[in-house]
C-alpha cells in the first residue's frame, strides 16, 4: 500500500482501523502545531459490544436494544490526549490528514534458511 498522507477532505479511514494521523492545535492568537500520533476514526454507527478496541467510561448514545453504548463520532487514541492514563481519548484538534500504518519490521531471512 502506497504510504502517504491523505486529507481527510479527500478521504476517511476504514473505521476501527489504527492509522497515524497530524492534528493541528489552535491557539488563542491563532499560532498552531501540528501533532503526529496514532488514532483510529469512529463514524458514530459502531456498538461498543460489536467493537475491537476496549472502551471505557464512554460518554456515547445508550441502545437499548444490545445494551450497550454506540461509540460517538469523532478520532480516538491513547498517547497524546490522555488525561490519567485513560485508554481511549477523543481526539479535541482538527485532524487534517492520516496515512495508514507501515507494515511492521521484518528481519532479513539468513542465506541458506527457510522461513
Amino acid at each position: 500500500m502506497e504510504q502517504r498522507w491523505i486529507p481527510v477532505t479527500e478521504q476517511m479511514p476504514p473505521v476501527e482501523t489504527e492509522v497515524i494521523i497530524t492534528a493541528r492545535r489552535t491557539y488563542t492568537y491563532g499560532t498552531y502545531r501540528e501533532i503526529v500520533t496514532t488514532a483510529m476514526y469512529e463514524d458514530g454507527t459502531v456498538l461498543e459490544n460489536d467493537s475491537c478496541w476496549n472502551w471505557d467510561e464512554i460518554d456515547g448514545k445508550w441502545n437499548e436494544e444490545n445494551e450497550c453504548y454506540i461509540i460517538p463520532e469523532g478520532w480516538w487514541e491513547n498517547r497524546h490526549y490522555n488525561p490519567d492514563d485513560v485508554y481511549n481519548n477523543l481526539v479535541d484538534d482538527e485532524v487534517i490528514a492520516w496515512m495508514p500504518l507501515p507494515d511492521a519490521y521484518r528481519e532479513p531471512a539468513a542465506v541458506g534458511h527457510k522461513i
